[in-house]
């Protein structure tokens, strides 16, 4: 591995806050919707009367100092034989790769702890783009049609068609759980118009998600199999948005996530929320970043790196995703803890690495896995680690200030959330967004932010109330308040009195101070993330990651290989709330080059 060069990347976390009212009764937020905060993956009902008024903020770029660590792992080459070993995929200590050889293509899996390696037989047909699920492989096969196919690694027994259908044209299965999805393109016989099936395993169902003109493509589904994401795109191909389906008591529910931002494609979830990558103009540059967005709605955020990322994906607070630095031009594997706000270079080597997937087991341990070109051929290397059993960083002692203090100078304390909220007539106007955090957190309420002083507001995180009417009064500009997060947090208020009052919110979460420890020769380069600016000028040496070689490299050709993006429906207030409702895992890694496309 060697050691970066040029600028040091810091990349800067930034999100929106949208506002919108609605009249409820003040002694209980939202009364008579049925609304439920603060818990994921819960479904809200539809909203029966909704007075709007939205308006989108500026950006809040996020300023903090996250937990600083070091890597330290065991390197694996899957794969290294003979032709290509390419598009891998990780489910806990099993990868399911694509394996092309003299002609032909076959899907193989390789267990991380024991190196064993087979193929999974296919007669002659050509096999290819598999996903894993805890041990159940799912792919394409191509032979007198384009085809599913499932395979169990524990049974070992033949692999089986899913749904099958005579002169099928189906590709790019992906699996969760019980539930795969593809795409398929025999609901219409347009090969510019394909749309999305899921299959549930246990039940032996086929349900079709899509019905319309648009591409639907690139589907991801998450480790629960509840929730599908995919891009959908025009005829072209181009105006990509993401869209999710989530599964209620009644089957299948269809919405937009994302609308007219930007171009978005390769989507991934992990049940939570939804990770992918968007190109856009900000600010008179245009560039491809990696973003995420709660799934029942809220805060989109950004990974704000220099150079092109692409193809994410997301396994608990885990983003692995591929990054092209604009300096050396070439593709590395990067890192991104949600959790720590803390960004790894996996990879920093002269090769081009891509097509990357990672798991996250229940005690955990990280297996990343990719593709590298090296002497004229794909091969499929794995990294296996584990955050919690690092060195490299301790927490320093830090000063617990009072709140005020944190509303006055906020300091290194991250602006996690911002909402405004005014007063008309009528029934108390109310707001509410959800945000990411943990910890205990800080509430600020600006009294006459943008109005006249409120004499009468109620504040709730997280379904509990932290501000009450007695806390408003003339000429009291601040109040501020200890607010518990929990990592899926809501925040929601309610605004009554004299019309043309109005306060803002602001909620920061705890600073993530970090000493570092004596440097050391082992781990992998650590990019601080959150910083206050994009991009910083200065230069840093690192260290490079130590891997510890594992496993003989496998030769396939030697071992034994076969020679042969609906209509829209709510699914969380918040996403109402935000104004997001217009129309508009990962996306299927393509073999290959298909990155530098995108």
């Amino acid at each position: 591995m060697r050691k970066a060069a040029g600028p040091e990347v810091r990349p800067a976390v930034t999100a929106v806050g949208s506002q919108h009212r609605t009249g409820s009764g003040p002694t209980a937020p939202w009364a008579g919707m049925g609304l439920h905060f603060g818990t994921p993956g819960r479904s809200y009902p539809m909203l029966r009367t909704l007075a709007l008024s939205c308006c989108l903020f500026s950006p809040l770029v996020f300023a903090s100092t996250p937990e600083l660590r070091t890597l330290t792992g065991t390197l694996h080459v899957v794969a290294g034989g003979p032709g290509d070993q390419t598009d891998p995929h990780v489910s806990g200590p099993l990868v399911a790769y694509t394996n092309e050889s003299r002609g032909t293509s076959e899907i193989r899996y390789h267990d991380l702890r024991t190196s064993a390696d087979a193929a999974i037989p296919n007669g002659g047909a050509f096999d290819f783009v598999s996903d894993i699920s805890d041990g159940t492989i799912v792919f394409t096969r191509v032979s007198t049609s384009s085809a599913i196919y499932t395979f169990d690694v524990a049974v070992d027994a033949a692999p089986r068609e899913l749904a099958p259908e005579a002169g099928s044209s189906r590709r790019s299965a992906v699996i969760g759980g019980r539930t795969v999805a593809w795409q398929d393109f025999g609901y219409t016989g347009v090969t510019s118009q394909p749309e999305i099936a899921v299959y549930d395993l246990d039940q032996g169902t086929l349900t079709r998600l899509t019905d319309d003109t648009f591409q639907d493509r690139a589907p991801a589904v998450s480790p629960d199999g509840s929730t599908v994401v995919w891009a959908k795109c025009d005829e072209q191909g181009l105006r990509c948005d993401i869209w999710q389906a989530r599964r209620g008591a009644y089957g299948f529910s269809s919405q937009a996530l994302t609308g007219s931002e930007g171009e978005e494609s390769q989507p991934d979830t992990n049940g939570d929320i939804a990770v992918y990558a968007s190109t856009r103009t900000l600010d008179g540059v245009t560039d491809r970043d990696i973003y995420w967005k709660p799934l029942n709605g809220g805060t989109e955020q950004r990974l704000a790196l220099p150079g092109m990322d692409a193809n994410p994906s997301i396994s608990g607070s885990l983003i692995a995703f591929e990054r092209r630095d604009p300096v050396r031009n070439d593709f590395d594997i990067v890192l991104y803890d949600l959790s720590t706000e803390t960004l790894y270079a996996i990879t920093e080597t002269p090769e081009n690495e891509s097509l990357t997937d990672l798991s996250v087991d229940a005690d955990g341990t990280v297996r990343v896995v990719w593709t590298v070109s090296e002497n004229g051929d794909f091969n499929v290397h794995a990294f296996t680690f584990k955050l919690d059993d690092e060195p490299g960083c301790k927490l320093a002692a830090v000063d617990t200030p009072s709140p005020e203090a944190v509303c006055a100078r906020p300091g290194t304390w991250p602006l996690l959330a911002a909402l405004e909220v005014a007063r008309t007539s009528g029934q108390p106007n109310g707001v509410a967004l959800g945000f990411a955090g943990t910890g205990e957190g800080v509430l600020c309420v600006d009294n006459g932010y943008n109005g006249e002083d409120s004499t009468a507001g109620w504040v709730w995180i997280n379904g509990r109330e932290l501000v009450d009417p007695s806390r408003f009064k003339q000429g009291v500009p601040l109040v501020a308040t200890r607010a518990p997060l929990d990592g899926h947090n809501s925040l929601a208020a309610l605004i009554s009195g004299k019309p043309g009052s109005a306060f803002r919110l602001r909620v920061y979460g705890p600073p993530a101070v970090c000493q570092p420890v004596a440097d050391t020769s082992t781990g992998a380069r650590v990019i601080p993330g959150r910083a206050l600016k994009a991009v910083s000028s200065s230069s840093s040496a690192v260290s490079p990651a130590t891997f510890v070689p594992e496993g003989p490299v496998h030769d396939t050709a030697l071992r034994g290989c076969s020679t042969g993006g609906g209509p829209l429906t709510l699914s969380g207030v918040i996403l109402l709330l935000a104004c997001w409702l217009r129309p508009s895992a990962r996306m299927r890694k393509a073999l290959r080059h298909s990155h530098r496309a995108l």
